[in-house]
């Protein structure tokens, strides 16, 4: 009797509406909260990818932008180039370049974020082609740094070479001027010569920076007066200033030579470097 009836209130209508009512408000709860986990999942899915394309996109940007950055370099360095053959006297400066991406560049590669997103875009594969970008960023930089302070440093030494020569050149107006003042040393032609000289050194300078003209007056005095008086024992003994004088000359243009001979092989190398860098990159700014 009592199973009967337990089967009867088993197949009871409102028994059966309430069991069927409380499976179907748990399978909505259950499907509400599997629903509310994938909705979850792809949003994190889609902030991750989202985050991965705008490390790959500033990435690819800076790396735009460093290709810019290298060929300005090198055509002011070309520039430089030009210049020193047209006139190795006057130093030439490096134009600034504002640019930072380089430096942008090498912390953005030391961030392993920005190594997995790479990855995730562009596969494992890739890994060789991201370390040499990796390597390339490096050279630039270091590069970079040691073409500014070379360039400083020729700067510096240039300044002071020229400031020697014009010292030197000033002792031996003087020295010429004292010559003048003997006359047993001279014939009054060659020491009327040598005022005159003097007197078209100060009333035609108008760039106390042209060492071509502190030269000029040099040769003259040495080329067309003091030369000719070599069996002069006083004459004789001051010749060698003015021989050191102009060895300095020569060599002020010598090291601008030199130098732009470094600047020249520099350019080469960065524009050689440069072609291998875009290849590498060459997938990150399609």
């Amino acid at each position: 009797m009592c199973i009967i009836e337990t089967v009867s209130n088993f197949f009871d209508q409102e028994f059966l509406k309430d069991i069927i009512s409380a499976l179907i408000g748990t399978g909505t709860a259950l499907l509400i909260f599997y629903l509310t986990i994938l909705s979850d999942r792809k949003k994190e899915k889609k902030k991750s990818q989202e985050e991965n394309d705008n490390r790959v996109r500033n990435f690819s940007n800076l790396v735009k932008s460093s290709n810019g950055h290298v060929e300005t370099i090198s055509a002011n360095l070309d520039e430089m180039v030009s210049e020193y053959e047209k006139n190795n006297l006057d130093f030439q400066l490096l134009k600034f370049s504002p640019n930072k991406s380089f430096n942008r560049l090498e912390k953005l590669l030391k961030n392993e974020n920005y190594f997995l997103s790479y990855i995730n875009k562009f596969g494992e594969s890739k890994i060789d082609t991201f370390n040499n970008i990796s390597s390339k960023v490096d050279y630039f930089n270091m590069q970079i740094d040691q073409l500014w302070s070379m360039v400083e440093k020729s700067q510096n030494f240039d300044f002071e070479r020229k400031k020697r020569f014009k010292l030197q050149v000033s002792e031996l107006m003087n020295l010429t001027a004292w010559i003048t003042k003997q006359p047993e040393l001279l014939t009054a032609d060659d020491i009327d010569k040598l005022n005159s000289y003097i007197k078209e050194f100060y009333e035609n300078i108008t760039d106390e920076t042209d060492l071509n003209y502190f030269y000029e007056y040099l040769r003259k005095v040495l080329e067309n007066v003091l030369i000719k008086y070599t069996d002069n024992q006083i004459i004789l003994g001051h010749l060698p200033k003015f021989r050191d004088t102009s060895v300095l000359f020569r060599e002020i243009k010598l090291q601008n030579d030199n130098h732009k001979d470094d600047l020249k092989q520099i350019s080469e190398t960065l524009k050689s470097t440069l072609e291998k860098y875009k290849t590498d990159a060459s997938e990150l700014i399609k």
